[in-house]
């Protein structure tokens, strides 16, 4: 490894998939922009990863095998103290990189003064498509107060702990945080997306530059385990509930409360379809902690729209879950 400063710093999270890691490894040494270096984290101790093993020598790739496992987010914070070059960023170890990813980011940070971050928006699947179009639509600039206003409205896709951000600002922002009591942590890019409308420059290019794989290995894909999700969301309210007051006045915050609500709703209603389950004790603890936040949207027209989101998910656990008809054996 150099000891030349790069520009660029990728933490690659590794767990126990070293042929997607492999895949993940090219698409980073097929860059258009060759100054960066990258950090892998093996998270997998029984497996220890070599360069023999992935059969990449790369002398800008740092391979790290953790002596017991540590987690998923301590691995993305230990690469990002790690981390020597100016700007980081994590890729997971099943998704991909389209070529020109780091030239456009670097083209875009030579375009103004002052970006703390830079997104692209994303595709995902299975599989990488053979004719994805990697062409650049337009860049723009937004102060951080107007990239959350636009991040909630879901005017963009963003996966925030794929944002190309200043590594001193990432570090004082704390990294990515754990959230929820499980080991899979949700939200979590959702949490630092919404922490950089604190920063003062984003940049968000329009291109789909981000493959993100979904399969059956991945742990987002079809996890169904409702406590997970629901502590998750608690946590992810209760951490950002000071943000969406400090990046606007009140009029903002509460659009913006509702639609991070909406959001968390209709979210936790897909795991409820795909866990076909879900206890009394659950249910309530879930509306308890949405009802918390239902008196800061007194007085505006969000606070009847949340209630019968509420309402709707009351409804659908009374029709699904107390009065479908239990199964009887033959």
């Amino acid at each position: 490894m150099s000891s030349v400063k790069p520009l660029f710093s990728i933490g690659v999270t590794a767990y126990n998939r070293n042929d997607l890691l492999r895949e993940s490894l090219h698409s980073l040494l097929m860059q258009e922009f060759a100054d960066f270096e990258v950090i892998v984290g093996n998270d997998y101790p029984p497996s220890p990863i070599s360069s023999e093993i992935l059969g990449i020598e790369d002398s800008r790739i740092r391979l790290v095998n953790y002596p017991e496992n540590i987690g998923p987010i301590n691995n993305a914070n230990t690469l990002l103290a790690m981390a020597k070059g100016s700007y980081f960023t994590w890729l997971a170890d099943d998704d991909i990189l389209l070529p020109n990813y780091l030239k456009a980011v670097y083209d875009g940070l030579g375009t103004s003064n002052n970006i703390s971050c830079v997104f692209t928006s994303y595709c995902q699947g299975e599989h990488l498509p053979e004719n994805l179009e990697s062409k650049i639509d337009r860049v723009e600039l937004f102060e951080g107060s107007d990239f959350l206003n636009r991040y909630l409205l879901r005017d963009f896709r963003v996966i925030g702990n794929y944002g190309v951000f200043e590594t001193e600002c990432l570090r004082g922002i704390g990294g990515m945080v754990h959230l929820g009591n499980g080991y899979f942590s949700p939200y979590s890019d959702n949490l630092l997306a919404i922490q950089a409308g604190l920063l003062s420059h984003i940049m968000f290019i329009h291109a789909d530059l981000v493959f993100f794989r979904t399969h059956e290995s991945s742990s987002s894909y079809g996890n169904a385990n409702i406590e997970i999700y629901r502590t998750a969301q608690r946590d992810l309210l209760s951490k950002s509930i000071d943000i969406l007051k400090n990046t606007g006045g009140n009029g903002v915050f509460q659009v913006n409360l509702f639609r991070l609500l909406q959001w968390c709703i209709l979210d936790f209603e897909s795991v409820v379809r795909r866990s076909e389950a879900i206890g009394v004790r659950q249910a309530g603890a879930y509306l308890s902690f949405v009802n918390q936040y239902l008196p800061y949207l007194k007085g505006s027209p969000y606070y009847g729209q949340t209630l019968r989101m509420v309402l709707r998910i009351i409804m659908k656990y009374v029709r699904d879950f107390v009065l479908r008809p239990k199964r009887t054996g033959a």
